[in-house]
């Protein structure tokens, strides 16, 4: 089998190592490699005619003019014309965003590969989420397009490309251009590109800076510099470029809030339990690419190197952990000590609460004792605040050659990514210090991922195409670990078969099937731990015995689906499912792994994208999704907590020589927030508008509104999982309940948890050619 599909399987090819497919697109042989399809020029759009060249219909390009025109609160938001793919935030916009598409709820990213001319964007064995993609960093103007692909069938993704991925390539050229932007809440931004001649190449450079406290009643206080140097040449038969980027972000959060608090009127809608929640991010990348077309093929070559780190304090369970005194029960009895001092200076535990340690504790410090040692009483002084420190140094390569023929167009490739994290390290914090002794993590992990991939199409006549390809990736993860017990050296190997083939009926039209196994590696800490990081012991707080986990998590995924394009309309449908071997979820939180069993998820999409002048384009998106375990493996049901149910995009732009505007809106859908499918998150409808005047010398006045309606009851993140907090002691119900009391054992309140979309917001900025 794995000799007819090296022999028989396909991949695209040219189109692999171009930045966008042709524009003249057909189902006939297509010609050997040009330098007009490898540099960066290239242009791209969603109406560009991808019949005979894309591998599916849920496959497409978007050009730098669709950006150029659309409203966007955050950089991320950029990725939303990627149809059924929304984006959100439930912190501080310095954080990644939150990700969903195809009936998964990505949290930052794990199921959602991620690339910036070739260099990822994921981070694995992150301190605060498996595939953690933080694109804060994103230079709307610089992007020449993006690509992307949905589902696992594409043999040249990787680790996270199960539900798809995405590529945004920048620019090689812009025309020098200074910009500067004011809005409310304090929003500032100023913005400087441009390129020249240089070294018989072009040199381009940017510079942003962009500072916005959010419609918070907490400020976000967010602050971000943001620099790029790219130099790129291209010849007759080849190009190469070479990027410096350096970012800077730091933040305050206002995090997610239980409903029960608004409902009492103890917060409002726009507060924050905690307002020391926030962090800071750095990454430095330094990167190049060489293409070389010749009589046989193409050869590419891309390289990088990136200096990355996250410092981020977070609080979601308020006080449900500071209630049953973790801290003083995980390995620190020092803390058990009345007289001991604990989260801030010359605060001591006091109220009506008794703490669990043990009234006959011996004292340190010197401390006497005459009889008995009463322990201290508890006030909820600490809280949950955890302070999460990823400190790394990535380094990759990825060689590919490709060969065409007037019937076969093959790729083979290989590479490797290697993530050096001397810290990856959780800790209890209060107010952003660190408690003494309050390490639960601070380990050192090198993860190593090397790969090799062959795909190869193969034209029968002039309307089918057969492609087909095999991955294999291999790991090595080596744990040093502050508990010595979840120290460990793991390998393993997987190998992932493609095979997808394509009918196009005439140069419009062209039908899909789709087939293949993918991947996401699963946090390296919990392939070797054995010990609780809060409790030490070979249980976690819940009781169930800590476990050693796969490194990597196989899916399998199929589609179906039907592409139009006539140059006015471009229109795809596609039916798909996906199932995943398991979804494990490590929880950088607590430092745990929440364990879950394999699902399968099912959808359909349809994608419209109508230009029917050259100054005005339409588009209308559609995407349902159903995502269920295959069996009840708790007792608790079957839904997929958070699993995305439906999303619309609709958007009308005109582009005039004088003006230009466009309306966009977008409806997120319900979705259901436990497995039992009672609690479900209320859908939104949001709205916003950007108007352009177009001035004389190349002049720019655009004004953006967003969220136009004021919609305040939309949320951006909805949860339902149990947290305490002060007023819930006031509460009888609660406070006598042992099953919610955490004093008594309980396990917290279930309830709602939201971070509300932000409020209207209006934006002015000025641009001038330099």
């Amino acid at each position: 089998m794995l000799v007819v599909l090296l022999l028989t399987s396909a991949t695209f090819a040219v189109a692999a190592v171009t930045p966008a497919p042709n524009a003249a697109a057909s189902p006939s042989p297509s010609p050997r490699a040009t330098l007009s399809t490898i540099g960066t020029t290239a242009t791209a759009s969603r109406s560009t005619n991808l019949v005979g060249t894309a591998d599916s219909a849920s496959a497409g390009t978007i050009g730098a003019e669709q950006i150029a025109t659309r409203p966007l609160l955050r950089p991320g938001e950029l990725l939303e014309q990627i149809p059924g793919l929304v984006i959100s935030q439930h912190s501080g916009e310095g954080k990644a965003n939150q990700y969903y598409l195809r009936g998964f709820q990505l949290d930052h990213g794990t199921d959602l590969e991620g690339t910036v001319d070739d260099v990822p964007v994921n981070m694995p064995t992150h301190a605060h989420g498996q595939g953690y993609s933080d694109i804060n960093w994103l230079i709307p103007e610089l992007v020449q397009y993006v690509s992307f692909e949905k589902g696992p069938y594409y043999a040249d993704e990787g680790d996270f490309a199960t539900a798809g991925s995405y590529d945004l390539t920048y620019r090689d050229t812009i025309a020098p251009i200074e910009e500067f932007a004011i809005g409310d809440y304090g929003y500032d931004r100023y913005l400087v590109a441009g390129s020249r001649s240089a070294g018989g190449g072009n040199l381009l450079g940017a510079f942003e800076y962009d500072r916005d406290n959010g419609t918070f009643i907490s400020p976000d206080e967010y602050e971000k510099f943001n620099g790029v140097l790219r130099w790129s040449r291209q010849t007759a038969n080849s190009y190469v470029d070479v990027d410096a980027m350096a970012y800077h972000g730091a933040f305050d959060s206002t995090d997610q809030i239980p409903q029960r608090l608004v409902d009492a009127g103890v917060l409002n809608r726009y507060s924050a339990f905690d307002p020391s929640d926030g962090g800071t991010t750095d990454r430095y990348v330094l990167d190049g690419k060489w293409v070389h077309a010749d009589a046989e093929g193409v050869s590419q070559v891309s390289a990088f190197g990136e200096l990355y780190g996250l410092d981020l304090f977070s609080d979601f369970t308020y006080d449900l952990d500071d209630a049953t005194d973790y801290y003083n029960v995980t390995a620190n009895p020092v803390t058990c000590n009345p007289l001991y001092t604990t989260c801030k200076p010359g605060a001591n535990h006091v109220g009506s609460y008794v703490s669990y340690c043990p009234a006959n504790d011996t004292p340190t410090g010197g401390a006497t004792v005459a009889g008995s040692v009463s322990p201290a009483p508890f006030t909820y002084a600490c809280g949950d605040q955890r302070e999460q420190l990823d400190q790394r140094f990535v380094t990759g390569l990825t060689a590919k050659r490709t060969y065409t023929s007037r019937l076969f167009e093959t790729t083979i490739g290989t590479g490797f990514r290697n993530d050096n994290i001397p810290v990856v390290g959780l800790f209890l914090t209060s107010d952003r210090l660190r408690y003494p002794e309050g390490t639960l993590s601070d380990d050192h992990v090198a993860e190593f991922d090397q790969f090799l991939w062959l795909q190869s199409q193969y034209r029968i006549g002039p309307r089918l195409r057969l492609i087909g390809g095999v991955r294999e990736d291999a790991y090595r993860i080596d744990v040093q670990a502050y508990l010595p017990g979840n120290s460990g050296l793991v390998h393993a190997a997987l190998v992932s078969p493609k095979l997808m083939a394509a009918y196009a009926f005439d140069r419009h039209q062209e039908l899909y099937v789709d087939a293949g196994d993918g991947f996401h590696s699963n946090d390296g800490r919990e392939t070797t731990q054995t010990l609780d990081p809060q409790t030490h012991a070979d249980i976690d707080p819940s009781g169930d015995p800590v476990t050693k986990y796969s490194p990597l998590n196989r899916a399998q995924g199929s589609e179906v689906g039907y592409r139009y394009s006539n140059g006015l309309l471009t229109s795809t449908v596609s039916a798909w499912q996906l199932h995943m071997n398991s979804e494990l979820v490590f929880d950088g939180d607590n430092g745990t792994t929440a364990p879950a069993g394999p699902t399968i998820r099912r959808g359909l999409e349809f994608a419209n994208f109508y230009t029917p002048d050259h100054w005005l384009t339409l588009d209308l998106d559609v995407a349902t999704s159903t995502a269920r375990f295959t069996s009840n493996f708790n007792g608790q049901g079957t839904y997929v907590p958070e699993s995305l149910n439906a999303v619309t995009s609709a958007g009308i732009t005109l582009d005039r020589p004088a003006f230009a505007a466009s309306l966009r809106y977008r409806y997120f859908g319900p979705r259901a927030l436990d497995q039992a499918g009672d609690a479900f998150s209320t859908p939104s409808n949001i709205v916003n508008l950007q108007l352009t005047r177009k001035l004389p010398r190349g002049r720019r006045l655009t004004l953006d509104v967003l969220n136009l309606f004021d919609n305040t009851q939309a949320d951006d993140v909805e949860y339902y999982y149990q947290s305490w907090v002060p007023q819930d002691a006031l509460n009888p119900a609660y406070a006598k309940d042992p099953a919610i009391n955490p004093l008594l054992g309980g396990q917290g309140v279930n309830d709602y948890h939201f971070h509300p979309t932000e409020r209207r917001i209006v934006r002015l900025s000025y641009a001038l050619p330099l």
